[in-house]
């Protein structure tokens, strides 16, 4: 009778071991994020829409809450407000609210071409959906193009 008590509570230690092992493997934010996102690009000045085009943005995880997006852009674009080359900005923190991922808004000091962008970045990751905002100044523009991507995983 001892053995079997015995042998009943090792059974128990090692059934109770088992189901606390978690097998689950933790996935960072930025991996959660991580990923090419398909989507429109609308382009306004002073509140003034200027255009929209169909455009990629691509997010490569840099760490475990940072990553790297880049904005491609359209070379056929015409004009002062024509984002011709692609627009990377690198460092972007994640964060992790329940299943928001919010982007936290990151300085944008980058040269495209010969043209050099300055600004910010912030936006927001839910499921497959991406929202970013850019506020981007090309060289001496004296004011700046809000660029506002929206697209899908």
């Amino acid at each position: 009778m001892k053995r079997a008590k015995f042998f009943l509570a090792m059974l128990a230690i090692a059934l109770l071991a088992v189901a606390c092992d978690k097998n689950d493997e933790t996935i960072s934010p930025a991996e959660t994020v991580a990923g090419c996102y398909d989507g429109t690009l609308s382009l306004s000045v002073m509140g003034s829409e200027q255009g929209a085009f169909q455009t990629q943005v691509v997010v490569d995880r840099q760490g475990e809450q940072a990553v790297k997006i880049t904005l491609k852009g359209n070379p056929d674009a015409e004009g002062a407000m024509a984002i011709k080359g692609d627009v990377a900005v690198e460092n972007v923190v994640v964060s992790a609210d329940g299943d928001t991922y919010t982007l936290a808004e990151t300085v944008v000091d980058t040269t495209v071409g010969t043209t050099k962008y300055k600004g910010t970045l912030a936006g927001t990751v839910v499921g497959d959906n991406v929202d970013l905002t850019f506020t981007l100044t090309p060289g001496a523009m004296p004011m700046a193009i809000t660029a506002v991507f929206k697209g899908t995983k």
